[in-house]
């Protein structure tokens, strides 16, 4: 009885003494485990990201604070964000990914510009103003893509095996309009005979697929001529060498256009091979337009369709 009464006491007294003594135990951050990193070197052709124009010529360069959204098997992971180098060119992408289940070395991810906050691929909404670095065509419609494939992933830093080369995924055009002069426009709706313009596109059977339909167009400034807008064209990168050289039509583009007299013109544009040798062109178009005429008994109507517009 002595032993355990001795062990007791000599207990409580290791007890006391660890109660006096105070250690203030350090913050510790809990690791995030839930993202990864990606940083990547960009280059770029011409007419993507910011774009410039000059009068016949569009500069395109990289802005800092510009993002790109990553994709996996059509899942949108991040975005990155862009510095861009002293020569605007290039530039640094970097960004944290999340719900990158299932991502490991080997797999191929996308990158799209421009991270878009509905994260959507449309072409609709388009208001035709000049191109410009903080303009609407630069900063929702230019889209560009990059493709490229994992290395390896080390302490939740994905490495890739390539920089990332980003390729045009349409054209920019600049139309304008006359009839015997030039016409001031507020509105147009151009539609391709063969059904190839793009309005959107999804992630369909594990592949970005495009549905076609019209693209229209309403002047920012009111009325405006010309008028520029961004259109992916299903048939550029198709037309063979011998089709180019004969400058072969392969589409026609139609126009229905309502002028700030708030009257209707149509016209139509051929659209030719040498034109549509590869995505990412700078084109201009003198679209010939011919007034309508309109019994008075559809004005009303004509007013209605315009503000749908």
């Amino acid at each position: 009885m002595k032993k355990h009464i001795l062990y007791i006491a000599a207990m409580l007294g290791t007890l006391s003494l660890a109660s006096c003594h105070t250690e203030e135990v350090p913050d510790i951050a809990p690791v995030d485990t839930g993202y990864l990193t990606l940083t990547v070197r960009a280059t770029k052709g011409v007419d993507t990201k910011a774009l410039n124009l000059d009068g016949n010529t569009l500069n395109a360069y990289w802005k800092t604070g510009e993002t790109a959204s990553v994709y996996f098997n059509g899942a949108h992971l991040g975005d990155l964000t862009a510095t861009a180098d002293d020569n605007p060119a290039t530039a640094t992408l970097t960004g944290r990914l999340s719900n990158t289940d299932g991502l490991a070395a080997g797999s191929v991810i996308s990158l799209l510009f421009p991270g878009r906050e509905d994260k959507a691929w449309d072409y609709s909404g388009q208001d035709g103003s000049a191109p410009s670095e903080t303009g609407p065509l630069a900063t929702n419609y230019d889209y560009a893509m990059a493709t490229l494939t994992v290395k390896d992933i080390v302490d939740s830093e994905i490495n890739v095996t390539t920089d990332a080369i980003f390729a045009n995924q349409q054209s920019i055009y600049r139309f304008s309009f006359k009839t015997d002069a030039q016409l001031s426009v507020s509105s147009f709706i151009v539609s391709s005979t063969g059904n190839q313009l793009t309005r959107t596109r999804i992630w369909d059977n594990n592949a970005w697929s495009s549905v076609p339909g019209p693209i229209s167009v309403t002047a920012g400034s009111a009325t405006a001529n010309p008028l520029f807008v961004a259109l992916r064209n299903e048939l550029a990168g198709t037309p063979t060498e011998a089709q180019i050289s004969a400058r072969e039509v392969l589409d026609t583009y139609s126009f229905s256009v309502i002028g700030s007299d708030h009257k209707l013109y149509l016209g139509q544009q051929p659209v030719k091979a040498n034109v549509l040798n590869t995505q990412g062109r700078f084109l201009n178009a003198n679209v010939q337009v011919t007034l309508v005429e309109i019994p008075r008994s559809y004005e009303i109507e004509i007013s209605e369709m315009e503000e749908a517009w």
